[in-house]
Formats: C-alpha cells, sequence, structure tokens
C-alpha cells in the first residue's frame, strides 16, 4: 500500500513539474494570448497541405481579403456545435472580399473529410496534422477562431469555444474596417 502511494505521488508531482516548465517556457501563448490582450499582430505564415485536394494552400494566397480561420478537429464536440454558425456566416459573406479557412488539426484524413461533407463545410481546408501552425497560433483546443485583416494582421476578437453567427459577423465587420 506504501509503494502504491510512492508511486502515486511520484507521478503527480512529476505531472506538475511538466506543467510548471510548460508555462515557463511559453507554450501555448502564440498569437492567441496577444490578441486576446488587445494586440493587432502579423499573422504568422500559415502554408498547409490542403485536405481532400492536392497541394498546399496558404493563408498568404488571400492577402487583400479578411480571413476567418478556425481550428477544428473531428471528434471535437464544439466544433460540430459551432459548424452551422460558420457555413450560415461563409454564405453571407461570400463574394464579399471575406473568406472562410478551416485548419484540421490532429485528426485522420478520412475522419476530417467525412467531417466536412457532413457539415457541409463549402471553405477551403487545410490539415495540421503534427499540430505546428495550431502551436504557432497559440491554439489550446478546439475550435478556435482568428480574423485575418485585408493587410495580414490578426486583429481582436480571437474566439476559443463555439462562436455564434453574430460574433463572427461583428469581427468580420471589424476586420475590414481595420
Amino acid at each position: 500500500m506504501r509503494l502504491v502511494r510512492i508511486v502515486s505521488v511520484t507521478a503527480v508531482l512529476a505531472l506538475l513539474g511538466l506543467l510548471v516548465w510548460d508555462v515557463a517556457h511559453g507554450s501555448g501563448g502564440g498569437i492567441a494570448a496577444r490578441v486576446d490582450r488587445g494586440e493587432t499582430v502579423a499573422a504568422p505564415k500559415l502554408t498547409l497541405a490542403r485536405l481532400g485536394a492536392s497541394g498546399d494552400l496558404s493563408l498568404a494566397s488571400y492577402r487583400g481579403k479578411v480571413v476567418v480561420v478556425n481550428f477544428w478537429a473531428s471528434w471535437c464536440v464544439d466544433c460540430k456545435l459551432e459548424a452551422q454558425a460558420l457555413a450560415t456566416a461563409q454564405r453571407r459573406w461570400q463574394g464579399k472580399n471575406v473568406v472562410f479557412l478551416g485548419v484540421d488539426g490532429q485528426d485522420l484524413g478520412s475522419r476530417a473529410l467525412a467531417y466536412v461533407h457532413r457539415y457541409d463545410v463549402a471553405y477551403p481546408v487545410v490539415r495540421d496534422g503534427d499540430g505546428n501552425a495550431g502551436k504557432t497560433w497559440g491554439v489550446t483546443g478546439f475550435p478556435e477562431t482568428f480574423f485575418v485583416t485585408p493587410g495580414g494582421q490578426v486583429t481582436p476578437p480571437h474566439y476559443s469555444g463555439p462562436v455564434t453567427v453574430a460574433d463572427l459577423n461583428s469581427a468580420i465587420e471589424h476586420a475590414l474596417a481595420s
């Protein structure tokens, strides 16, 4: 019994040590933390493989437009809850200098494609299979949504969790005015 307690306490202390190290070394901050503080920052490079298509897609190819960047995963319940809001907003803003870009994080390609079909995702989606793009942006969970101005700046707000159509519309209008 005593050995079990020692092993348990050691495991808890090791996990606590990892948490402290992670916080001290600033992972999980990235763009999200700066935008949450009200800063407008240059969008990091984002070039990833297209989901269900050949080739890569680069965020830079959308320069001159507002880009709604939504990080999601097929297994994420909140992503499924917000899928309709994203589709509705995408249809409203189509052809108005606004594009949506889905970033599928740490997912199997087949499951991601099934999600895209089931939730009628009609905008480009790229794959962040290793999670590095998400780390750069400061994504700590799914879904997370960012807004990039026509000049290539990530501007507040940043949404962590399901976003509504009203939130999307308001943030897009803010990004267009920036």
